[in-house]
């Protein structure tokens, strides 16, 4: 990889680190100042043009070259008339139409098929004749930009108004719900932060695991999309929007429908989910769906379900993650088919590169360290706890996978729930070994005899 295309990769994590997500709920309370720099987001590609001062190509937050756009050769004429040695700018890469709004699955099927249909917007300078850009006024970075490609019909810098912050609500209300744009980006002067005002998307999703509060209530849900053949792709979790009505009823729905799983997730403490039959379906709303962050493109794990054996991690997939996933409402007007929970409820907002990455085949496998039996015969009834302790060995795959898990079962074929499960995680083996004795402490009292 040379050095341009690790500048546009490091740039478009950068960026997207600085991105913040807010919705029009959220403007009296994030937005203040006089001076606010608001520019209508554009649905394209991300890319850096690079001009060495004979070609120009684009790069874009992959590292992915592109040589042959017709713009590209117009570039390159432009800025040797206008003298400039190097040029790195970073801009937008959208469809050239007036009066349509530009969807990203337009610009991927252009750049295979019609080339023409495409136009580049700069919005920042990286550098000028290998100077890097200081200027932080983000007029003069316009200007500029205006400047360097005056005159080229195929490159035009995001266009932005300057306007007070009591003024955004209404400037929203005119582009975005008015002329169904996708947004407003929003830039200040002094605050290195940026805001993407976009609407709340919303998601119907498949109810697929769930942690609890001790007071036998819901505390987090575990989300899930259905692929066209019939798997699943966990898509997020969350609690927020739940209130206690409903943290208790849905507990009572879903605790009767637990179901075993291989395939491990767990919550903001590292509780693992109690995995459920997919039966129940949900509405969701989020702030925004990310393909990639300061790490890079981000993945989602695929997983299959069967009825007798629960769920079992199948591959890995370039996907999307939820920013403020909230719950809405139940939907028992849906079903979990493909046609209410599919996946192209994604598709259809967002470009994802589906080259799915199957891990499967080289995942090591995993090491027990610790088996731990433990029996109690009460009234000619055995009743059974089990310690499991293991090394995944899959922590570097990317997938998702921690270094170490403890697997506790406590069965008692008198109790309501005769059969009951935990799971927690953790990178450090020093950490587990500490949860398992805290476990057998707990639990292994007087009338317990190990089986050796």
């Amino acid at each position: 990889m040379n050095e341009i295309q690790q500048i546009a990769i490091d740039y478009k994590r950068k960026i997207s680190s600085n991105f913040i997500s807010i919705t029009q709920d959220d403007i009296s309370s994030r937005i203040s100042g006089t001076d606010v720099f608001v520019s209508t987001k554009i649905d394209g590609e991300f890319n850096l043009l690079y001009f060495d001062g004979d070609k120009s190509v684009l790069i874009n937050g992959s590292g992915i070259i592109k040589k042959d756009l017709p713009f590209l050769k117009e570039s390159e004429k432009l800025l040797k008339d206008k003298k400039i040695k190097s040029l790195i700018v970073a801009g937008e890469l959208h469809i050239n139409k007036v009066g349509h709004r530009s969807r990203i699955s337009e610009v991927m099927s252009a750049i295979s098929k019609n080339k023409g249909l495409l136009t580049f917007s700069p919005f920042d300078i990286l550098k000028v004749n290998g100077e890097e850009n200081i200027e932080h006024n983000y007029k003069q970075i316009i200007n500029i930009l205006s400047d360097v490609f005056e005159n080229n019909k195929n490159i035009n810098p995001v266009d932005f108004k300057k306007i007070s912050s009591e003024e955004v609500s209404a400037y929203y209300d005119e582009v975005v719900i008015g002329k169904g744009l996708e947004g407003l980006v929003i830039r200040f002067p002094d605050f290195p932060h940026i805001y993407k005002l976009k609407p709340l998307y919303t998601l119907d999703v498949a109810i697929i695991g769930y942690t609890e509060h001790s007071e036998k209530k819901i505390r987090d849900l575990l989300y899930a999309l259905k692929t066209s053949d019939g798997k699943y792709v966990q898509i997020g979790k969350t609690g927020n929007g739940l209130n206690t009505q409903l943290r208790g009823q849905i507990y009572k729905d879903i605790k009767k429908n637990v179901v075993p799983s291989s395939y491990i997730e767990t919550d903001g403490r590292g509780v693992a989910f109690q995995m459920v039959k997919p039966l129940l379906v949900a509405e969701i709303a989020v702030n925004e769906l990310l393909t990639e962050n300061s790490k890079g493109l981000i993945k989602n794990q695929v997983i299959e379900y069967n009825e007798k054996t629960g769920f079992a991690f199948s591959k890995s997939i370039y996907g999307t993650s939820l920013i403020n996933p909230v719950f809405k409402r139940l939907r028992k007007d849906k079903k979990v088919v493909c046609e209410d929970i599919g996946l192209s409820q994604v598709y259809d907002k967002i470009f994802i590169d589906n080259k799915a990455t199957d891990e499967k085949e080289d995942l090591k496998k995993s090491e027990i360290f610790i088996r731990d039996v433990y029996t109690k015969t009460v009234k000619e009834n055995t009743n059974i706890q089990k310690f499991l302790a293991w090394k995944t060995n899959k922590e570097n795959n990317n997938i998702g996978y921690p270094a170490y898990v403890l697997h506790y079962t406590n069965y008692s074929p008198t109790r309501k729930d005769p059969l009951k499960r935990e799971v927690r995680i953790s990178n450090s083996k020093k950490q587990i070994v500490e949860l398992l004795n805290q476990f057998i402490e707990k639990n292994i009292k007087k009338g317990w005899s190990k089986v050796e």
